[in-house]
Formats: structure tokens, sequence, C-alpha cells
């Protein structure tokens, strides 16, 4: 192709996405504003994003010891109606996949710059699965995205479907803790060539949020029961009481 050619089509793409921007402008899912042409992000504002609530370190050493996690690592507090609330909500039930390669890039950036010694212990990122059928109701899961934001910043291959989710639990939305427990035992196996893949090495779980534990707590069990991994967790948002 002639590099006048090449021109006009880099004219054409430049305007077409100008049209676009200009009937289908990028808005904030938080504020309902216009996103600055400058935003570092198609989802909200810099000014908002830099505002939102962070996990305190000492609710992060609970939780650890709560899962059985050898490290454990949130980064944003997740209440009802906050603005994680709204973005999580979004990522899950809007179908806005790319949420979560732009939240896992922030969790990324994260393990880079305060994490390193840590995230030098592992070599795989592995989503929380869902079960399958509300994977293809949802049509992706939200975990595998936020996987991929990760990998992108750290450099860590990404291992799915190796842990599946066997059993179609119910929503573990306002059951107490117990029955949380209860509700995801023996939800989740192995593959079993998985396991020659991921013994003795670093797996870092990884899901949008944590409230209880209990999956994440009930998958590492699984991992740690039938391998000799080290079992790490990442999760965009803690909830909060």
């Amino acid at each position: 192709m002639s590099n006048s050619a090449n021109s006009i089509l880099k004219k054409l793409s430049v305007f077409k996405d100008d049209f676009v921007d200009f009937v289908f402008p990028k808005i904030c899912i938080i504020s309902d504003e216009r996103l600055p042409d400058n935003n570092s992000n198609n989802f909200i504002k810099d000014d908002l994003l830099e505002k939102l609530e962070l996990v305190k370190k000492e609710k992060l050493v609970l939780a650890r010891a709560k899962i059985n996690s050898d490290f454990f690592l949130s980064k944003f507090a997740f209440r009802t109606d906050n603005e994680i609330q709204t973005l999580i909500h979004y990522l899950k039930y809007k179908g806005f996949s790319k949420i979560g390669e732009f939240l896992g890039r922030i969790l990324g950036a994260l393990l880079l710059d305060k994490y390193t010694e840590e995230l030098s212990q592992f070599d795989f990122l592995m989503p929380i699965p869902l079960f399958v059928s509300k994977e293809r109701e949802r049509g992706y899961n939200q975990s595998f995205h936020i996987c991929r934001g990760i990998s992108e910043i750290t450099g860590l291959k990404i291992l799915n479907d190796k842990v599946v989710r066997i059993k179609n639990t119910k929503s573990q939305t306002g059951l107490p803790y117990e029955k949380r427990i209860e509700n995801v035992k023996d939800a989740f196996r192995i593959y079993d060539k998985c396991k020659t893949t991921v013994d003795g090495k670093g797996i870092l779980l990884v899901d949008d949020v944590i409230t209880t534990g209990s999956t994440i707590k009930e998958v590492i069990r699984i991992l740690k029961a039938t391998t000799y991994s080290k079992v790490g967790a990442v999760t965009v948002s803690m909830a909060e009481d």
C-alpha cells in the first residue's frame, strides 16, 4: 500500500474516532459526566479514582490469616452504593468486561510498586471460576479479565480453566459465615493435568470482591490439599461492614 493511501486511511480512522466520540461521548460511570480528553481510562474520572476508599493494611493481615493464604492483597473498600461497588456492578452485570482489565492493571501496578519481593514468589495467576451455566449467562468470567490486566503489567501467566467449579452454589449474599463455608464446601476441583503444572509453583488467585473469604478459602484448601504450591490471593476490593 502506498504512503498516500496509508495517510488517507489514518485520517479516516481519526475522523471516525472523533465522530464516535462526538455522537457517543465517553461518560463517567460514577458521575455521569463526560470524561476529559486526557482522562487515564474510559470508565471513571481520574479525580474520583484518586478518592476511592482504600482497604486498611491491618485488615489485609486479618484476611490473610482467615483464608489461610500465603499472601493476600486487596486495594479498594467495597461498601453498598459506593463508587467501587458501582464499578464492580458494571463489570459483573452490565457487560463491561474491560473494567476488569482496567482494575487489574491498577492491581498489577500496586504489586510491582509495593510488593515486588512477594510478587517474585508467584508464577501464575488463576481466576476464581464461575459455574459453567453462570459464566455462559454472563458471557465471561470477570475474574479472568482482572487477571488479564494484572498479567499485562506483571507478566505473570494466566492459568484459566484449571480449577473448575463443579457445584452450582447458591448466592453467598445474605448467608451467615458458617452457611457460606458449607455452601462452597467441595464446590471446586483441580484438573489432574494442572497439578503437574502448578506443583511446587506459586499461584495467585484473583477475584473481584472478598466478603467473608469463604470462596477463596475453599479454593486455597483444594490447591494446598492436592499440590505443594504456594497460594496467594489478590482481589480488587474487600467488603466493609
